[in-house]
């Protein structure tokens, strides 16, 4: 029983360091799944670009706030594409546990508490 508690918590650390690698992963499955909205998919080819673009909302030069923009940008396109694919689309093609998947969520809903609500709603059309 002892063993079982030791394995535990090195079975969550080793969850949580697999997550980017996942994620990763999870979007471009995603992306290549007939069942997830051309919506869903524009927003990651929008998110490409961005990251990509050497224009930012905050330039990169202010130490740490510069970086803000992309994460909070990089947030928000990862919560609309997990809120707006079928949450069993989603489930399949994720390889990591279950609850693993659901703190990404959580995540993705307090840092994308920073996007403007006019903006949401705009990407919340349907």
């Amino acid at each position: 029983m002892a063993i079982e508690e030791r394995s535990t918590p090195q079975t969550q650390l080793k969850e949580y360091l697999l997550i980017a690698p996942r994620l990763v992963k999870l979007l471009w499955r995603l992306s290549r799944d007939p069942r997830v909205p051309a919506r869903s998919k524009a927003t990651l080819v929008i998110l490409g670009a961005y990251l990509a673009s050497p224009i930012d909302l905050i330039p990169d030069f202010l130490p740490g706030i510069g970086q803000l923009d992309d994460l909070v940008i990089v947030a928000f396109a990862l919560d609309q594409m997990l809120n707006r694919v079928p949450e069993e689309v989603v489930r399949s093609h994720w390889d990591g546990d279950r609850d693993v998947l659901q703190i990404v969520r959580e995540i993705l809903d307090i840092s994308t508490a920073f996007v403007p609500g006019w903006l949401k709603k705009r990407f919340n059309q349907t």
